[in-house]
């Protein structure tokens, strides 16, 4: 369950709010809600496309960096796609509506996948093009991730109950299998 001061925080980044008020309220989210969402991650793929294309302060890191920069972002990309490519349905991956519990696949090694991809995709993009902005940029989705995963993953426990919570003795959330 979400802490108060997630919560809180939440309650300040308007689209996590709402999505948290949804899946609290109704289980999943509105369509309405998961527009809003997907309007938030375009607008910071394109800001995030905008710092990786413009002249920025570079982050300070040796020249080998960069390839196993682009690595990451390709690794990143590919581990999103997969877990995306689990859902039957668009609306199953923007969670407007639930399911079978995912856990097989990518989902085996994350309770997160598609988060963490976004993530690695774009701090290997930052570190391949040395963008301080672009790294900047990763913070800040990061830090969102932070907060709304919590909330989230609430939700699923309420959908899944003990499913779910044996989920979570096997897998952690960001990645690794518990032993």
């Amino acid at each position: 369950m979400p802490t108060q001061k997630q919560h809180r925080m939440n309650l300040r980044i308007p689209v996590l709010s709402r999505m948290a008020d949804d899946v609290q309220n109704g289980g999943s989210l509105r369509r309405s809600t998961a527009i809003l969402m997907w309007s938030a991650y375009a607008a910071h793929a394109a800001v995030t496309v905008w710092a990786l294309a413009k002249p920025d302060k570079q982050l300070k890191s040796p020249r080998w960096a960069i390839p196993v920069g682009w690595a990451a972002a390709a690794g990143g990309a590919g581990l999103c796609v997969a877990a995306m490519s689990r859902f039957a349905s668009a609306a199953e991956v923007e969670g407007t509506r639930n399911d079978a519990l995912a856990t097989r696949g990518i989902y085996r090694y994350s309770r997160n996948p598609q988060y963490l991809g976004y993530v690695v995709a774009l701090g290997g993009a930052a570190v391949g093009r040395r963008s301080l902005t672009a790294a900047g940029l990763t913070a800040a989705i990061a830090g969102a991730y932070a907060l709304w995963v919590p909330v989230e993953e609430h939700q699923v426990e309420v959908l899944y109950g003990e499913d779910y919570r044996r989920y979570v003795r096997e897998v952690r959330r960001w990645w690794g299998r518990r032993l």
